[in-house]
């Protein structure tokens, strides 16, 4: 699972539960998620085994968890299951935390590889992706500082 912001204000953690030959499992007696990640070695616990709910009478089993913080860094959600023949079942999943600020540059340079761009007068225009919305301006300055649309040496945010 990839969560892309800093401070996110709801993780929804599940799990689609089947029986070995990949029919839904409908019926648990026990489902519970813990988060966790590992620091310096050592394990440190963020979220202690919750019960998970099940998503009505299908296979999944769910719990949203709304952590007071969770800075960008790689954790893990360890679901252990127990069925009706008291068979347990464990599994891990991870969990990256991205800053949201880099995807959004990121998202921004895909938009000014993809748009065009266009000088007009001494000015330099970077439009969206539409090739019609702007979204950057820059005065154009040749090496001696003076506006200019020819020989350009520097651009400054408008």
């Amino acid at each position: 699972m990839l969560i892309d912001t800093v401070d996110p204000e709801k993780i929804v953690l599940q799990v689609y539960v089947q029986n070995l030959d990949g029919t839904p499992k409908t019926v648990l007696t026990s489902a519970t998620v813990r988060v966790y990640k590992i620091e310096a070695g050592s394990e440190v616990v963020l979220l202690a085994a919750t019960p998970l709910v099940q998503v009505g009478s299908t296979n999944v089993w769910r719990y949203t968890w709304t952590p007071v913080s969770l800075p960008v860094g790689h954790y893990f959600a360890e679901y252990s299951l127990v069925d009706l023949a008291d068979d347990h079942f464990v599994d891990v999943e991870d969990i990256d935390i991205r800053d949201i600020a880099v995807q959004a540059d990121l998202v921004l340079i895909r938009k000014i590889e993809r748009g065009r761009w266009r000088i007009v007068d001494e000015e330099m225009i970077i439009y969206d992706e539409d090739a019609l919305t702007p979204l950057l301006r820059f005065a154009l300055k040749d090496i001696d500082g003076i506006p200019s649309n020819v020989n350009i040496f520097e651009r400054i945010p408008v």
